[in-house]
């Protein structure tokens, strides 16, 4: 016998045999096996250091159709957890691109923020030079017409 198993506890009253270590042996299920939901008695030393070999049948031999479909429901089930594994890593990758991408957008947002706010202040400078201008134009057109005023009516 190969494979996996795991302890259930049984609704039937039977009294629960002893393996050869002298230990109440519980009622197991196998999975990993040809016989994939049979039950059967062993060690509870089993997969430790204990190099106990009991081992006994719980129930009696099935069809073989019933292993075959108990195979393939178990074969179907390891390739949806692998699936799932897979769909969580992909998950997880996916979740850290999104939060590298939310990453830089937030610095691309700062850094457009602070394009405009230098634009405005440049904008704002700009204005303030043209109205600069402007004024300086009319003063000396100003001063050009009272130049010319003083110089004809001398």
């Amino acid at each position: 016998m190969q494979g996996s198993s795991s302890i259930s506890s049984s609704s039937v009253d039977a009294p629960t045999p002893r393996c050869h270590c002298g230990v109440r042996s519980p009622i197991r299920t196998a999975w990993k096996c040809d016989y994939p939901g049979r039950r059967f008695n062993g060690c509870s030393g089993y997969g430790t250091s204990r190099k106990c070999s009991f081992f006994q049948w719980y129930d009696p031999e099935p069809p073989p159709r019933y292993s075959d479909v108990i195979r393939r429901l178990v074969e179907a089930n390891e390739g949806i957890r692998s699936e799932n594994t897979e769909l969580k890593k992909t998950r997880q990758e996916l979740l850290d691109e999104l939060r590298s991408l939310q990453h830089t957008l937030d610095e691309t947002r700062a850094d457009l923020e602070a394009a405009i706010s230098a634009s405005t202040a440049m904008e704002d400078n700009m204005l303030a030079s043209v109205a600069t201008t402007r004024r300086r134009g009319v003063l000396i057109t100003v001063l050009i017409s009272a130049i010319i005023l003083l110089v004809f009516y001398r």
